[in-house]
């Protein structure tokens, strides 16, 4: 079985005049700490609201972690909330059909391992027939 990060899986998405609301209060809540990353707040937020770029929300996110002070990480906490309940990663065949949608959780220190976390759970807990696996991240289908 061999891996392979690809494109986003999912159409643009709307959010709901709250789900935009909440995010702005939220990264509002975050400029003055985080305004050495101010581009990464800019950036999350234009991604979240064109609804086109789910893969470049959870990079800002990590690179807002990244940045942030230690004291002042879990103001990141309700943010990452925010990603987590209309973000999910999805496993497609060679052939663009969904194998599989895993919840993203972002509990990891960066990118790189909450990323290797998905791929150990899909290369060590999962048994798909499909010898080419692709993984990518997808706005989760409105409720």
């Amino acid at each position: 079985m061999s891996l392979k990060v690809m494109q986003p899986l999912s159409a643009p998405v709307s959010f709901s005049p709250a789900a935009v609301s909440d995010l702005d209060a939220l990264l509002a809540s975050l400029a003055a700490p985080l305004r050495r990353a101010s581009d990464s707040l800019l950036d999350l937020r234009e991604a979240a609201r064109s609804g086109t770029a789910p893969g470049r929300c959870i990079r800002c996110y990590f690179n807002l972690l990244a940045a942030a002070p230690r004291a002042e990480q879990p103001r990141l906490t309700p943010l990452r909330a925010w990603l987590e309940a209309r973000i999910e990663a999805a496993a497609t065949d060679a052939d663009g059909r969904l194998l599989e949608t895993f919840p993203v959780r972002l509990d990891a220190e960066d990118l790189e391992s909450c990323c290797r976390r998905l791929m150990r759970e899909v290369t060590e807990d999962r048994a798909h027939a499909a010898p080419h696996i692709q993984l990518g991240f997808r706005y989760k289908a409105a409720a």
